[in-house]
């Protein structure tokens, strides 16, 4: 039995490829931007589609004998902000065509990856999936519509529909671009290529980050797992400030020049902030294993500055 991916020209998605494939499962990438992609895996095969359009969602899954699908197409902020209609066919449309599709052709397990950022601007951990949900990003209010249109369709048609909220993904080839919380990447992008760096963010400002590995262990996890009694979990990550992550990056790359200056929209810099204590206790066993220091040393190690 195969696996689909969608979305997996994206970053996530191409780490998640490459995992899948070491483990010889056989995976279907349907990307529009599979002719982007670097790193290939000449083990899998690509295919280039539009997830927005029906007759190619349908055309790719009649075509292979899929038993789960990793669902991770969807548009970023600030794109979502700028175009929340464009933003809608990707990602509402997309995933009903998903879906749909899926069901009427055997799909055992959809696999998706939600957000945190579903708890609002004034977000107080620890999480848990019972808190209420307040979204105040167009991003943020579709991964909500999504989880709930996938647990309607887990209850409705018998399909293993499984939602995990992220926090901020880290590691080499992230887009320091996508977010509002993307200062720890540009923070080393900018040291590995002896940029300075000025964060608008204050120094105590924490978040909570995940390495890309942890993060696809635990797709990986969710995916294998006949243990699971929820169509959503949350998933802690390592809590930690902007400044120790400045200061992480000094000890590896001692000539960083790493600023702060707060960002003046009061909105932003409340929803940077707003987090105030960590997560005591995992509820379920899904969460990121590293440490500040490990997560810089390998995307460091991994990532070579452009000559």
């Amino acid at each position: 039995m195969a696996i689909l991916i969608t979305g997996g020209a994206g970053f996530i998605g191409c780490y998640l490829v490459h995992r899948l494939v070491e483990a010889d499962q056989e995976v279907v990438v349907f990307d529009i931007n599979v002719d982007n992609i670097e790193d290939k895996d000449e083990r899998a095969t690509y295919i280039q589609g539009d997830i927005s359009n029906l007759d190619q969602v349908r055309e790719v899954i009649e075509k292979y004998d899929f038993d789960s699908v990793f669902h991770l197409a969807s548009i970023l902020p600030p794109k979502t902000e700028e175009d929340p209609y464009f933003a809608f066919k990707i990602n509402i449309e997309g995933t009903m065509n998903v879906l749909n599709t899926a069901c009427k052709h055997g799909v055992k397990t959809i696999i998706y990856p939600s957000s945190a950022t579903v708890f609002g601007q004034d977000r107080q951990p620890p999480f848990t999936e019972e808190d209420l949900r307040d979204p105040w990003t167009v991003y943020s209010s579709f991964k909500i519509c999504n989880e709930i249109i996938g647990s309607i369709y887990s209850k409705k048609f018998d399909i293993n529909f499984r939602a995990v909220r992220f926090p901020v993904v880290i590691g080499p080839g992230a887009d320091p671009m996508s977010g509002m919380s993307g200062y720890p990447i540009e923070m080393m992008e900018d040291a590995l290529h002896g940029v300075p760096f000025v964060a608008k963010v204050t120094p105590e400002t924490r978040i909570p980050i995940i390495h890309i590995d942890d993060a696809v262990q635990v797709l990986i996890n969710l995916w294998r797992s006949d243990q699971l009694h929820f169509e959503i979990y949350d998933i802690d990550g390592l809590w930690v400030s902007a400044k120790e992550i400045a200061d992480g990056i000094k000890k590896v790359i001692p000539s960083a020049e790493i600023t702060f200056k707060p960002a003046e929209d009061a909105m932003i810099q409340k929803v940077l902030t707003g987090i105030k204590e960590e997560k005591e206790k995992d509820r379920f066993g899904f969460k990121g294993k590293r440490l500040l220091d490990e997560i810089l040393q390998e995307y460091i190690s991994r990532k070579k500055p452009e000559k």
